[in-house]
């Protein structure tokens, strides 16, 4: 059980008077029993206070000083008892000067004021001083836990940082740089690490073979699916003879649902895509989609959806996927994107259940297709991120963003690889 008692301190100048008082309060004491006292000088206390913590701390403290007292003394014995969080009554000739410094427990009165009034103060100071000791232990308790979550969200904060890395490294490699083409992509994840690719190779034959994808989901499960995808993502095979057989985007897509279906089928994971191959000589293009949003023909003020079928990836292992051709020329843009660049446009109030404007993001491309003819493809992009940017709630995105644009270059020119990133 823990020892009940207070420490009644007086300084050397205290006179005789205020022992009696001091009798006088305890012999007023509101409890059954008074507290055990213990005599100490007001020197000792503030060495007490300031170097010699106790496993038992007092249940409140009584001070009696003299006019001599020096405010030096007085303030030390302020910030002491604040330190320990203990309560004291503080008795003294003229109190109304230190009445400012009366505050959280400590207070200041007369010393030859009512020894009942006395009585009373210190029995309530004492009384609520477990609850402030539980109370305390709480706090302390909490910012111990807060230090714990702190550094704990640090350690997560620095691994994402290095799985970001990681994944740029080896899920969206550098644009190569290709005679004759354009090739832009603005990348925007909404967390460190993304749930959307995009992917420009140069295949054996010359041509170019594109990829944009869209793993379910955001974060670090999504993340991971994209380096599943990059992994079993094969663009061409060599054949018995030496030679190399470029696979067509449709069989690219076949070989990539195949592989996700016989790994990832009882994890509930699927993905949507567009994998497409470009002969940069000829602007001859061919592609093929994975439930995934229709690439953008920008041409003339106009955008004219490219139709791919076909199912997402990783849902059917036996799929099929249609291919559609077309040829790129010149002052025209072949844009691909993911579904968080319609959503980055989407953003008026509805009420609940009511479904957002599946075609407001086509204004916004529109209204770039026009400024594109008179612009370089770095420029379109460039626009096209501070478009994004001016949508309400862009500082808070709800979804991966990746656009992916391709263009022939201006005649003489050799072609440029640019991303824009967030």
């Amino acid at each position: 059980m823990r020892d009940r008692y207070i420490i009644v301190a007086s300084s050397s100048g205290a006179d005789r008077s205020s022992d009696s008082h001091v009798r006088a309060i305890f012999s007023r004491w509101l409890g059954e029993e008074p507290p055990r006292l213990e005599r100490i000088t007001l020197d000792l206390l503030l060495d007490r206070l300031e170097h010699d913590p106790s496993d038992t701390p007092p249940l409140g403290v009584l001070v009696c000083t003299s006019a001599h007292e020096s405010p030096r003394s007085l303030d030390r014995l302020v910030e002491g008892l604040l330190a320990r969080n203990l309560p004291g009554l503080v008795l003294m000739p003229d109190p109304m000067q230190w009445a400012s410094f009366q505050r959280h427990g400590v207070i200041f009165d007369a010393i030859d004021g009512d020894a009942g009034i006395h009585a009373a103060l210190l029995f309530a100071l004492t009384e609520r001083q477990s609850c402030v000791e539980l109370l305390s232990r709480e706090v302390m308790l909490a910012q111990r836990c807060q230090g714990g979550i702190s550094l704990e969200i640090d350690r997560i904060h620095d691994e994402l940082h290095l799985a970001a890395g990681i994944q740029r490294d080896l899920v969206s490699a550098p644009l190569p740089s290709v005679p004759g083409l354009d090739l832009g992509v603005v990348f925007r994840p909404v967390n460190f690490v993304s749930g959307d690719i995009y992917s420009v190779r140069r295949l054996p034959d010359g041509s170019v073979g594109f990829l944009i994808a869209d793993a379910v989901g955001h974060g670090v499960p999504a993340a991971l699916l994209t380096m599943v995808i990059t992994q079993a993502l094969v663009t061409h095979e060599h054949e018995a003879d030496g030679g190399v057989r470029i696979l067509p985007p449709s069989e690219v897509l076949a070989r990539l649902n195949k592989a996700m279906h016989d790994h990832l089928s009882d994890s509930g994971r699927f993905a949507t895509a567009i994998y497409g191959v470009m002969n940069p000589a000829t602007g001859q293009v061919t592609i093929a989609g994975a439930g995934h949003p229709s690439p953008l023909l920008l041409a003339s003020g106009l955008a004219r959806p490219i139709t791919t079928d076909g199912p997402l990836l990783g849902i059917f292992g036996d799929a099929l996927f249609e291919e559609a051709r077309l040829t790129l020329a010149p002052s025209q843009t072949l844009l691909l994107y993911t579904d968080g660049l319609e959503a980055a446009f989407d953003t008026a109030p509805r009420a609940p259940g009511e479904k957002g404007c599946a075609s407001r993001h086509m204004e916004h491309l529109l209204r770039l297709g026009v400024r594109g003819e008179d612009l370089a493809l770095g420029s379109v992009l460039d626009e096209l991120s501070r478009m994004i940017d001016l949508q309400c709630g862009s500082l808070h995105q709800g979804d991966d963003i990746t656009v992916l644009a391709i263009a022939p270059s201006a005649a003489g020119s050799p072609g440029i690889s640019r991303v824009v990133a967030a």
